[in-house]
């Protein structure tokens, strides 16, 4: 009887363990499912990579542009106040323009009637 007894559990251990192996995922698609997910976190990785370099070479860039702008602001700035002062030796040339041709005036005209 006891013989029997160790028999069955032996044999009932054994189905067990048959049974449970057999359930489940093949190993041909856990390997390829393994090997999908591999290859996906390595991509992942490297998308990882791309996008902080690409983000470096953004704050580069934006740097480079606020640089840009504060330069462009300056020369701006240098530009307006040039135009002022060209705008002041302008008014300043056509008022000694006038008081030459007031002053050269009457010599002309004594030139041309004779009188000195």
């Amino acid at each position: 009887m006891k013989l029997s007894k160790l028999t069955s559990f032996i044999i009932l251990i054994t189905v067990i363990s048959f049974s449970l192996t057999g359930c489940g995922v093949s190993k041909n698609k856990y390997e390829t499912l393994l090997n999908e997910k591999t290859a996906l976190e390595e991509k992942l990785d490297l998308l990882t990579k791309s996008r902080d370099a690409l983000r470096v070479e953004y704050e580069n860039l934006l740097k480079d542009k606020m640089d840009l702008a504060s330069k462009v602001d300056t020369l701006t700035n240098e530009k307006n106040a040039l135009k002022g002062e060209y705008d002041k030796l302008l008014d300043e040339k056509v008022s000694l323009k006038a008081a030459y041709d007031k002053l050269s005036a009457p010599k002309e005209t004594q030139a041309k009637t004779g009188k000195k």
